[in-house]
């Protein structure tokens, strides 16, 4: 799958990701299965949590494999965004050759849940939470038009796994998130599967289409 166009090279990146106005309360614990297309998403501060319970296949098709239907938790704290995934496959397929905490540039190919953010101007970030506790995390200006790869970023990366699935979290530095949140998606690529919280369009799954995803905001 085509994964990136950067400017004049070929950096990195993943991926493959719906109708009333209404708002994601910003107290307490908010669990969504489906984005309808005028909701808007309200990231809260913590001990509140948004989470995101992905279902369905990128097209909105059904998943019956439930080992897939993963969760995607968001809380705003004094040091950064909190981010975990979460995903009910106590075997995962595809691990990378690492130790757990370390930055895998090629993630994607391995079994991970993703989080999209879109920030003003259409900039987003990417972040990668793998089956074997790695990560990625990717900045863009425009729909696969890399802006920085966050190399140096080393955050503490809490993980889990047992026989009830597995967990990856860490908590991003608020210089790392797109200014002006105003959109949000998140996605499960795993066992050559692609799945997403709200679907998306198109002939093949691919995540990097910004300005469809549901809106969203930082609670106040």
């Amino acid at each position: 799958m085509d994964r990136l166009r950067a400017r004049d090279s070929a950096p990195e990146s993943s991926g493959s990701g719906g109708g009333r106005t209404r708002t994601a309360a910003a107290a307490g614990r908010i669990s969504l299965s489906y984005a309808p297309a005028a909701m808007t998403l309200v990231i809260p501060w913590s001990p509140a949590r948004l989470t995101l319970a992905i279902r369905r296949r990128w097209d909105g098709s059904a998943c019956a494999d439930p080992r897939l239907h993963a969760r995607v938790t968001l809380s705003a704290r004094a040091p950064g965004l909190s981010i975990e995934g979460r995903l009910p496959d106590p075997a995962p397929e595809k691990l990378p050759d690492a130790p757990a905490g370390e930055r895998i540039a090629d993630l994607w190919h391995y079994d991970v849940v993703e989080c999209f953010l879109v920030g003003k101007g259409g900039r987003y970030l990417e972040v990668e939470l793998g089956a074997g506790g790695h990560f990625l995390v990717l900045s863009f200006d425009a729909p696969r038009v890399l802006a920085d790869d966050r190399a140096q970023l080393r955050p503490r990366v809490a993980h889990q796994r047992d026989g009830r699935g597995w967990r990856t979290a860490l908590t991003l530095p608020w210089d790392c998130v797109p200014a002006g949140v105003c959109g949000l998606n998140a996605f499960v690529s795993a066992r050559g599967e692609h799945l997403a919280w709200a679907p998306l369009p198109g002939v093949a799954p691919d995540f990097h289409q910004p300005a469809r995803y549901p809106r969203a905001r930082l609670s106040r």
